[in-house]
């Protein structure tokens, strides 16, 4: 039988997670919030909405963060609930011996998928894992997954295998910001109570920019430089710590900057810190509208109108646009209801899940309209049509060369 999860438990199966990564724990940022507030709903409502959760991003972005996250928050909700996180590699080794584990799996109310990018190629191995997805699904189970690149990208995989990683939300994690990044240092520094210059903080955001982990990294050699020291390094000092860490190839930039004037190079990072704060604003309405593109989104919806929006970055009315959007939705299934009414299937390139299509459609449906109430063209051709039949207690009569009528 199945043990059930506990964050301070080791899950189901035999992987040991963290239980300080929770959501409280993962700084969030124009780049990962929708992935966030998509994995905090998968745990807080599991198989109610996004399911699967497909999340992808580049090594060391956090998303084995929000998987354990799910886990933890799941745990800490319903503390019975039975959750099984694992990687790939161990789920398809197990599903495919004999070590009756298989039952655990499709026992799992939340089963967390990582580092999906190692599924191989092996159809026997696509089978086994569709069934058991499949099982899940059907069920209302939640299936969360994580991976280095999208589902289009992973290879030659089974169809049915491929519809299910996508048939739920496919959401990304781009590259930490500047501001993520400092805030992410600075929820490092304060849960190992430590201390740093604040310029230090900043210059560390603005070297270590790849992911997480070089951010972590970075932290790290600069602490233990002030460790061995014992005093509090400088700003200046810290191009100096890091340049073997964060590599020339990953920041051409930086080495161009040794090179050149040491003033010009520290007036172009504060030109460009500048840029990208005034950019990563996030008020309310911009949430309200990420909230909006992750609900629709999973209900199968082009969303590119309220995209735009936060592509925009102008501030708008997000309750009176997404009310309108929202609007169009209950539009688009009217209009699939009157489509389905006459039948008639619409064109490849319209979609009753596309407000853009909501013109077309209803031309489409007037011209069909006005179709199905026009006269045959058959009873306009005069050759085919006799109009002068003889006409007897008035009723249409029918000559028949014999003489005879009937």
């Amino acid at each position: 039988m199945a043990r059930r999860m506990r964050s301070h438990q080791r899950l189901t199966v035999p992987v040991n997670v963290d239980p300080r990564m929770t959501f409280f724990s993962f700084v969030v940022g124009p780049e990962n919030r929708l992935a966030w507030e998509a994995a905090r709903t998968a745990a807080e409502s599991p198989g109610s909405a996004y399911n699967p959760l497909f999340i992808y991003s580049h090594t060391g972005l956090g998303k084995t963060h929000l998987l354990v996250a799910i886990a933890n928050r799941a745990s800490e909700l319903q503390p019975d609930i039975a959750v099984v996180y694992t990687p790939v590699e161990q789920l398809l080794r197990e599903l495919g011996s004999e070590s009756g584990v298989e039952a655990t799996y499709h026992g799992a109310e939340i089963l967390l998928i990582d580092d999906l990018q190692f599924i191989g190629h092996h159809s026997d191995d696509h089978r086994v894992l569709f069934s058991l997805l499949d099982d899940l699904l059907m069920r209302g189970r939640q299936v969360a997954l994580a991976c280095d690149r999208p589902p289009l990208e992973l290879g030659e995989l089974d169809d049915r295998l491929l519809s299910r990683f996508s048939g739920g939300l496919v959401v990304d994690i781009g590259r930490p910001v500047l501001e993520t990044r400092k805030a992410i240092l600075e929820a490092r520094l304060a849960a190992a109570d430590l201390r740093l210059q604040p310029e230090v903080v900043d210059a560390i955001a603005r070297l270590a920019s790849e992911n997480v982990r070089q951010l972590n990294g970075a932290l790290n050699r600069v602490l233990a430089a002030q460790e061995v020291e014992g005093r509090e390094v400088r700003p200046d000092e810290v191009d100096g710590l890091l340049v073997e860490l964060v590599g020339d190839a990953d920041l051409p930039w930086l080495a161009d900057g040794r090179r050149g004037d040491e003033s010009e190079f520290q007036s172009f990072l504060t030109d460009v810190s500048s840029a990208v704060e005034r950019a990563l604003t996030t008020p309310k309405w911009h949430e309200d509208v990420a909230r909006a593109i992750l609900k629709w989104e999973a209900e199968g919806y082009s969303t590119r109108r309220l995209e735009q929006l936060l592509e925009d970055e102008k501030p708008v009315d997000s309750e009176h646009e997404v009310a309108a959007y929202e609007q169009d939705i209950e539009t688009l299934r009217g209009l699939q209801r009157d489509f389905d009414q006459l039948q008639v299937q619409v064109p490849k390139d319209l979609s009753f899940k596309d407000p853009a299509a909501i013109p077309q459609l209803r031309a489409l449906l007037e011209r069909l309209r006005r179709t199905a109430l026009a006269v045959d063209d058959y009873f306009l051709d005069p050759e085919k049509v006799i109009w002068d039949w003889p006409v007897f207690d008035q009723k249409f009569m029918e000559s028949w060369d014999d003489g005879d009528q009937r």
